[in-house]
C-alpha cells in the first residue's frame, strides 16, 4: 500500500493548521474510506487533547487515528507503521524561533504534499511568504531527487474584509499556487471532530465541500476499491 503524507503546516500559530487536518482527514476516512492516521507534533497537542476530549463523549471508534510524536521521532514511526495507513497527516508545530527550526524543517521532508493556510493581513502575509520560500526549496530538493512534493496556499478564516482578498492576490503575485477555494470565518469551524465528517450535515457540506473537493483533485486522492 502507497501511503500519502500530507502536512497543514505554517510558521505561525492560529491559523487554523490543526482544525483544517482534523476535517479533511475525517473527510477521507468517512468519504473515500481511507485509513487515515494524524500524528500530532506541536508541543501543546491541542489535536491529541481534543482527541481525548472527544473520547468522553463519543460511545464509537474515532474515524482517524491519532499519536502524538515529538518532531524527532516521526521518521522512525513512519517506516515502522506509515505503511499501515493510505493517508498521513503531520501536524507541524508553529517555528516560534524562525522558519529555521531543522526539527521542524525535516517534517516536511517527510510530505508528499503540503498545505498552507494564510489569514490575510499584512503580517500574516509576510510571514507566510517566507515560509513559502522555505517549502518552496523543500519541494526544489524533493523534485530534484525523483520524489513528489505539491504545496498549494489556501486562504483560511475569510472574511469579506479587504485586506483578506488583497492577501490572496500579494502571494498569487509572489508566485504561489494558491487554492480558488477559501474556508470562512464561521462558527462551523471551530469544532472539528474525529469522530464525524463534517460533509455529513447540510451546513457542512455547503460550506466546506467546494474546498474538499479542490484539495482531493489537486492531491489526486481517490477512494479505496
Amino acid at each position: 500500500m502507497s501511503t500519502t503524507v500530507i502536512s497543514i503546516a505554517n510558521a505561525k500559530g492560529g491559523v487554523g493548521k490543526s482544525t483544517v487536518s482534523i476535517l479533511l482527514a475525517g473527510c477521507f476516512s468517512k468519504l473515500l474510506q481511507k485509513k487515515v492516521l494524524i500524528l500530532d507534533t506541536d508541543s501543546q497537542n491541542s489535536v491529541t487533547r481534543w482527541f481525548e476530549s472527544e473520547k468522553r463523549i463519543y460511545d464509537s471508534d474515532p474515524l482517524v487515528t491519532v499519536e502524538s510524536l515529538m518532531p524527532q521521532h516521526v521518521q522512525m514511526y513512519l517506516k515502522k507503521f506509515g505503511d499501515d495507513f493510505d493517508i498521513v497527516f503531520i501536524d507541524v508545530p508553529r517555528m516560534t524561533h524562525g522558519v529555521g527550526e531543522s526539527a521542524t524543517l525535516q517534517l516536511l521532508y517527510y510530505c508528499d504534499s503540503v498545505l498552507i493556510p494564510v489569514v490575510g493581513s499584512r503580517m500574516d502575509v509576510d510571514s507566510t511568504a517566507n515560509f513559502f520560500k522555505v517549502v518552496m526549496e523543500a519541494k526544489a530538493k524533493k523534485i530534484e531527487m525523483g520524489f513528489p512534493f505539491e504545496v498549494f496556499g489556501f486562504l483560511n478564516k475569510e472574511s469579506n474584509r479587504k485586506d483578506h482578498q488583497e492577501a490572496k492576490e500579494v502571494l498569487k503575485r509572489a508566485g504561489i499556487d494558491m487554492l480558488e477555494s477559501t474556508l470562512r470565518d464561521l462558527k462551523i469551524f471551530t469544532t472539528p471532530s474525529l469522530f464525524e465528517c463534517i460533509l455529513d450535515t447540510k451546513e457542512g457540506k455547503r460550506r466546506f465541500e467546494p474546498f474538499y473537493n479542490e484539495v482531493t483533485k489537486k492531491l489526486k486522492i481517490r477512494k479505496n476499491g
